[in-house]
């Protein structure tokens, strides 16, 4: 018959075990666990943490694209994202002075960061538009497209 003790305060447990108790099936079951969130949370939120921004977030216009993409996201405007202009602008102003980054064609012509800048919001919010949240990866799928 197997027993268990606790230590350190009841944070570690050791569970002492009998030969009989291993030779069976484990009846241990693991907690399932939650999928990975996606571009919107359950909350209507923005998960700035998605890896389907691509690091967009995070990189040197990463405030800037925050704002356009929050500004759209939370739009009420009847054409959504109508007025968000000035946010879209600064953040494509920010794209075109870190062509390295965000040219990913490797031409340093601005209409052209501009026009993937443009490509790559347009993309994400594609998904949102019928607020069904993106779906990050799991890591298996990630394996398979490498």
């Amino acid at each position: 018959m197997s027993h268990c003790k606790q230590f350190n305060g009841g944070k570690d447990k050791v569970i002492f075990a009998t030969k009989e108790d291993l030779a069976g099936p484990s009846k241990i079951q693991l907690p399932e666990t939650d999928p990975a969130p996606g571009l919107i949370l359950p909350s209507g939120e923005i998960n700035w943490n998605c890896p389907c921004l691509g690091g967009m977030a995070t990189g040197p216009c990463g405030v800037e694209f925050r704002e356009a993409f929050s500004c759209f996201h939370y739009s009420e405007e009847e054409a959504k994202g109508s007025d968000c202009y000035e946010a879209f602008s600064q953040m494509q102003a920010c794209f075109s002075k870190y062509p390295t980054v965000y040219n990913k064609s490797g031409d340093n012509d601005d209409e052209d960061i501009q026009g993937e800048a443009q490509m790559k919001v347009d993309e994400l919010l594609e998904g949102t538009k019928d607020d069904v949240p993106l779906e990050s990866p799991t890591s298996g799928e990630v394996e398979r497209k490498k």
